[in-house]
């Protein structure tokens, strides 16, 4: 009986062992802007890598900011690991900057860019990859697209606009607050001719702050269709049917700009690629519940376009 026991705890160790040897973690530091986690397979053969570029905001590497958790790109790494894909996902330089002595006016979205190539180039002359794939997220679908000219094997948009996003926001704000629209959109092209966006609707300071103005302009510099147009690797284009943040319309623009590219349209899928089957209470409480589980379709999306190319 003192047998059997023993060999029954060496056979649960052994599993024990097993799972959570299904993948690596560790913490990789590009330069002074860029930290964040490599999760690879754990095999010695040489595998692909995805490089995971966050949305707007103070999102950090997992997907998260201040005021939600959901884990988003942590178990999407997780997930890719474990069918053989290696990722990497860094923190946004935002999170440096109070060190640094770097204030928020002086970041600009080339900054987005650069920090990006760099990660690029990083990971080309440190590893041993058989393929570096970019996959934007919301905003970071257009820092990828940049980024990834003539230096990637792949992009993947994800929740991705189609169009310049001053454009975006006023088209949104027609939508959600109608009569606000004409005054952002009077901003909008003072700071494109002047610099600078004055007397504008004080509803609408949380676009047009002081602070924002500089990051905005450099934003707009950028139209994703142009951008996308560029490309010339494999391109694949992923939405959900229940994205609240970026409308799938968004998402048919940059396919008629990337005819050949693969589409993936998962239905009941959010912003965050969560299932979403209720209303849109389900739909924001989402953001702060990191036990939901990515959708499937994500993942064997990202695996078979990876794999394939």
């Amino acid at each position: 009986m003192k047998n059997k026991l023993c060999l029954f705890f060496l056979l649960l160790s052994i599993i024990c062992v097993a799972q959570e040897k299904e993948y690596n973690t560790t913490t990789v530091k590009v330069n002074k802007f860029i930290e964040g986690t490599l999760v690879t397979p754990y095999s010695d053969a040489s595998s692909p890598l995805v490089i995971f570029i966050m949305d707007s905001g103070a999102i950090n590497r997992d997907g998260n900011d201040r005021m939600s958790k959901n884990d988003t790109f942590k178990k999407l790494s997780f997930e890719l690991a474990r069918l053989g894909i290696a990722t990497f996902s860094f923190d946004k330089r935002l999170f440096k900057i109070d060190g640094l002595g770097i204030r928020e006016s002086e970041i600009s979205f080339d900054h987005f860019i650069q920090d990006a190539r760099s990660t690029i180039d990083y990971f080309k002359k440190n590893g041993n990859y058989t393929k570096i794939v970019i996959a934007g997220h919301g905003q970071g679908s257009l820092v990828g697209m940049v980024a990834a000219q003539e230096t990637a094997d792949g992009f993947i948009s994800i929740a991705g606009n189609g169009m310049v996003i001053d454009k975006v926001i006023v088209d949104q704000i027609a939508k959600q607050a109608p009569g606000l629209d004409k005054s952002a959109s009077a901003a909008f092209k003072q700071l494109k001719e002047v610099g600078r966006a004055t007397g504008y609707d004080p509803a609408l300071a949380s676009i047009f702050g002081y602070n924002l103005q500089p990051f905005m302009r450099s934003w707009m510099k950028y139209d994703p269709a142009e951008e996308l147009s560029k490309l010339e690797i494999p391109i694949m284009i992923i939405h959900g049917d229940k994205d609240i943040q970026v409308e799938l319309s968004q998402a048919e623009k940059l396919k008629e700009v990337a005819p050949d590219a693969e589409y993936v349209i998962i239905e009941n899928m959010n912003h965050i690629l969560k299932e979403i089957k209720g209303n849109r209470l389900e739909n924001h409480k989402s953001y702060n519940e990191s036990w939901r589980k990515i959708m499937p379709q994500v993942i064997t999306s990202i695996v078979n376009f990876v794999q394939q190319q």
